[in-house]
């Protein structure tokens, strides 16, 4: 299965205390310090990325109400995909990550600096986030180059397709511990700065 590790992701203080569920500009006047965090975790928490995106592309065979048909002998079900995959003709299965070093880090730091600590989750949340949306133009930009347009990503928790029924539909389309990501049977994914998306490509 195909793995892309190359990625420049092109993170800033905004996104890091949007990472931390914070309000940017609010943050920036009525409490600096912790903006200067921020600051200081993005500088500690980008050596730590480690982002990687395995992906596998499967022929769509047939879509009805809530069951795909995909080559190979693979199934989906949810009344939420087939929506939007109607007028698909090839699916791919994503898995993004990070990797484990930043959260390790972060875990150790919080036991004895929680504001820092937060801060470095913080740069975690902002990264998964900017290296699926990266991953998510990179398909979008090969599928039009080859004439065919994208389905918005597809992940587990969205309406019509619950997380304890998308997650191992994903993980049953790819090996993810080829890039270290596993599924907890309470359907947590590990590393936790890690994100499943489906996108479907038609003309």
């Amino acid at each position: 299965m195909p793995v892309l590790t190359d990625w420049d992701l092109r993170l800033d203080v905004d996104a890091v205390l949007r990472g931390q569920g914070a309000d940017p500009d609010i943050l920036r006047s009525r409490n600096p310090r912790l903006v200067k965090f921020a600051e200081q975790a993005l500088e500690e928490g980008l050596p730590l990325l480690k982002p990687q995106v395995l992906f596998e592309t499967f022929k769509i065979e047939s879509v009805t109400h809530a069951l795909i048909k995909l080559s190979g002998g693979k199934r989906l079900r949810g009344n939420g995909l087939s929506q939007h995959l109607i007028q698909a003709s090839e699916l791919s299965a994503i898995v993004c990550t990070i990797g484990d070093e930043l959260e390790q880090h972060a875990s150790s730091v919080m036991e004895t600096q929680v504001v820092r600590g937060l801060a470095l989750y913080g740069v975690g949340s902002a990264a998964v986030e900017a290296l699926a949306n990266a991953a998510c133009r990179q398909f979008e930009l090969e599928a039009e180059s080859q004439g065919m347009q994208s389905t918005i990503p597809l992940s587990p928790g969205m309406v019509g397709w619950p997380v304890d029924k998308g997650q191992p539909q994903i993980f049953s389309l790819l090996d993810a511990g080829q890039i270290g990501v596993q599924l907890s049977e309470k359907m947590f994914m590990t590393p936790l700065k890690s994100l499943s998306m489906l996108m479907g490509f038609g003309v």
